[in-house]
């Protein structure tokens, strides 16, 4: 009921938002004699989301490159697949109900039985994977599907050889396991804390990103990564976004015409890519 409830939701909001002609914002930054593309992605959608436009394809197709945050190839699967078992799972032996008090794991156990995950699994993570399960837990349990996301959609369909990435697996992993426990059991937290209401936020946030209002998704996101600390929003956010930077000033100096598909997040607020980008002297424009 949960699952058709929040779907139903979606797809009206959708029609009254001219979700027909959806049209997920594209930037275009300059330096006079190149330009690259930068499209703000959705990591999980639901099956049959259509969210393509000419624009998008045209763009895609002219790119001498397209790059994402990652590798998600099927061999870098595997490596990621094995990073994530070594960084997210106990290897000192204490579970996670000696790590977080009483009252937190009772939230976790709440949370396990609502969303249909063992028990014995997340007592054996470290709290930042047991949040991270459980987040995913809940999005998919409202329809969401990590196997339907726009980089899983285009990797499949874009040849090795045009594909490029901003980081390692190892660096994209850090980003997320690499706090300290305090760090990591307040993100755990805010996770708990926001479960019941995961769904119908990540919906609203996914009509503003369909419907081209970028302002929608940066007044959802930045408020709900508030309560994940400072520290993890400085490596989540601002670290990579510094280092995405250098980067792209590299492909407008070698005249690369690259296309960027990251993270939408990683395009909205004062420390966005796009604005870090103006900062430096580049001009910017919406092309979608």
């Amino acid at each position: 009921m949960f699952v058709r409830r929040s779907l139903a939701v979606l797809a009206t909001t959708l029609t009254l938002a001219g979700g027909v002609n959806a049209a997920p914002a594209i930037w275009k930054v300059s330096d006079g004699n190149s330009s690259v593309w930068l499209f703000g992605s959705i990591h999980m959608l639901p099956d049959g989301m259509e969210w393509r436009t000419e624009i998008f394809d045209n763009l895609l197709d002219e790119a001498d490159r397209i790059y994402f945050e990652t590798d998600l190839g099927m061999e870098a699967q595997t490596r990621i697949l094995a990073l994530t078992m070594e960084r997210g799972f106990a290897r000192d032996g204490v579970l996670l109900n000696h790590r977080i008090d009483a009252k937190l794991m009772s939230k976790v156990r709440s949370a396990a039985e609502t969303y249909a995950v063992p028990i014995p699994t997340l007592l054996a993570m470290q709290p930042w994977m047991a949040a991270s399960t459980i987040s995913v837990a809940a999005l998919t349990a409202a329809g969401y599907d990590p196997t339907k996301g726009v980089e899983t959609t285009l990797v499949s369909e874009i040849p090795v050889k045009r594909q490029g990435f901003l980081e390692t697996a190892e660096q994209q992993i850090e980003a997320i396991a690499g706090g300290s426990e305090a760090d990591q059991i307040q993100m755990l937290v805010a996770t708990l804390a926001e479960t019941d209401g995961l769904a119908a936020m990540v919906d609203t946030m996914v009509v503003g990103w369909l419907d081209g209002t970028p302002d929608v998704v940066a007044d959802i996101f930045l408020a709900d990564l508030g309560a994940y600390g400072e520290a993890f929003v400085d490596r989540l956010i601002t670290q990579r976004n510094e280092n995405w930077v250098k980067q792209i000033v590299t492909m407008l100096e070698t005249d690369e015409e690259a296309f960027l598909v990251v993270g939408a997040g990683h395009l909205v607020g004062p420390d966005s890519v796009v604005t870090l980008l103006e900062n430096k002297g580049f001009s910017s424009e919406r092309v979608q």
